[in-house]
Order: structure tokens, then C-alpha cells, then sequence
């Protein structure tokens, strides 16, 4: 037998390399574009893990004022904070209100919850859990996310392919979240845990941390779990730096955040709750 030459060497560990690359790459799946509805901004984009079975699902939802913004805000942060948990993260775009057209802040929301019908339908697919989903959302994403968790009537569209009586939301985060009074009242007796952040000083004059105190207080007052964090230095939506950001995040609120996660996702833990976490943070 001949000896192996240079070449047939090198070639062997790229294919090993090869192999080893499909061996990781069935670990983790990125699938990007998913339809979930008519409209051309009814896009998804989901990241699991193919040993998944029965996960937890996080959605992320974006923020841009209604008129901006798209799915890409879920970071690589984002998505090793939550698979670090072992999350389905799912991130969706929306319809935006732009000059010229009649879509409306409800619409924004009803794609939304199309999009966690959507998922909620085919979880499955991905190793997920249909009855164990968390929304997340940061700004106006906050909005939309708190009334997906706390609305408990939905009027699907007639163009709507599934239209469950129920989205089976277990826990609700908001970065920086627009609370108007009538999602506030939303709030009853059994419904999601919740947790907020909000910045201080510099936040924006649309989402005071006012806000987050209130819902905290009506989720106090119905006997709901809830968790908030105040970091008076900071401004609008200060979650990516305070708490998914390795380099940068802040030991006690990225603790609680996994406790809060625990709670949620798998009924793990009796972590306190109603208290405000205030951040010292230059």
C-alpha cells in the first residue's frame, strides 16, 4: 500500500471538518422567512435546537414607534440568553403604519398574535411546547407584546388561517413597553407572570417608568407574580445593555431575569416577587 501523500492528508481533515461542521450544524437550526400570514411583512424567523422536545417558545417582538423597526432586533445576545434556557426563540415582523395606507396599531397587533398562532399550531415541528409561550417585546414591541399576554379576546380577521380561542402565554416581558391604561386593565386574577425594564432620566417621554409601576401594581392587586428593574442613568429600552450583553449586563437583573425564566418556562422556583430591582449603573 502506498503511503498517504500531503494532498490526500489535507483532504481528510477538511472532510473531517466538513463532518464535524453538519454535526453542529444539526444542533442548531435558524429557519428565516417563515409565512405566516397574506400580507408581505407576515414574516417569521424561528431558532431551535433539534434535540428540543416539549421547549419553552420566547417571542421577541420589535419596536420602532409602529413604523419602524424589523425582526433582525432579536440579536445573537438574545438568542444565547434564551436557547441558553432551552427556548424556541421566534421573532416576527408586522404590518407598519406608513403614510398612505389604513393599517392601524391594532393591525400591528393582530399580526403579531397570528404570529404566535401560527407558531402555537406548528411548535412541534421545531421540539416545542404549544401551551408554554413567552412574550417579549421591547418599545412599541412592549405594547404589543403585554396585550398579546393579557388580552383574553381576540377577533381574528376573516384572512386569519388559525384563530384559537386562546394563545397560551405563560410570562410577559417588556424592555422599556408603552402601557396605556386599557392594557393595564387588562390584567386579571391567573394571567402571566410579568417583568419590566425601564430607564430613568433619559428615557423616553412616551414610556415612563411610571408605566411599569402601574401594571406592577395591578398585577399586585390581582395577585400576579411580577418583576421590575429601574435604572434611573439609563434611557429607552435598556435590556440589551442591562441584561442580554455578557460584557456589559448587570449581575442582579440578569439573575432574576433567569429566575423569572425558571418561573415561566418550567414552574421552577418560588423567586420574590413585586419588588423593584434599582440598578446603580453609570
Amino acid at each position: 500500500m502506498k503511503p498517504k501523500t500531503f494532498p490526500s492528508i489535507i483532504l481528510a481533515i477538511a472532510l473531517s471538518a466538513f463532518f464535524f461542521s453538519i454535526h453542529l450544524s444539526a444542533e442548531f437550526k435558524a429557519q428565516k422567512d417563515i409565512s405566516y400570514g397574506p400580507h408581505e411583512r407576515n414574516l417569521l424567523d424561528v431558532y431551535w435546537d433539534t434535540e428540543y422536545k416539549n421547549a419553552p417558545i420566547v417571542f421577541t417582538i420589535h419596536g420602532g414607534g409602529f413604523r419602524f423597526g424589523d425582526k433582525a432586533y432579536c440579536n445573537e445576545d438574545m438568542i444565547k440568553l434564551y436557547m441558553s434556557k432551552g427556548c424556541i426563540v421566534v421573532s416576527p415582523n408586522y404590518r407598519l403604519l406608513k403614510i398612505g395606507t389604513e393599517v392601524s396599531i391594532k393591525d400591528c397587533v393582530i399580526d403579531s398574535a397570528m404570529a404566535v398562532a401560527y407558531i402555537q399550531e406548528h411548535a412541534e415541528k421545531y421540539g416545542g411546547n404549544p401551551k408554554r409561550i413567552v412574550s417579549t417585546g421591547a418599545s412599541a414591541g412592549g405594547f404589543i407584546s403585554a396585550w398579546i399576554a393579557y388580552n383574553d379576546n381576540w377577533e381574528w380577521p376573516a384572512f386569519a388561517k388559525y384563530k384559537p380561542k386562546k394563545l397560551n402565554i405563560v410570562g410577559w416581558f417588556g424592555n422599556s413597553p408603552g402601557l396605556p391604561t386599557n392594557i393595564i386593565n387588562f390584567v386579571n386574577s391567573g394571567d402571566p407572570s410579568g417583568f419590566v425594564i425601564f430607564g430613568g432620566k433619559k428615557e423616553h417621554p412616551k414610556t415612563p417608568a411610571s408605566m411599569g409601576h402601574a401594571i406592577q401594581a395591578m398585577l399586585t392587586k390581582n395577585k400576579v407574580w411580577s418583576k421590575m428593574v429601574y435604572i434611573d442613568s439609563m434611557g429607552h429600552v435598556p435590556a440589551k445593555r442591562i441584561l442580554f450583553n455578557p460584557k456589559t449586563r448587570d449581575v442582579e437583573t440578569y439573575t432574576a431575569f433567569n429566575e423569572f425564566l425558571d418561573l415561566v418556562c418550567y414552574n421552577k422556583g418560588k423567586p420574590k416577587g413585586g419588588d423593584v430591582i434599582n440598578v446603580k449603573k453609570e
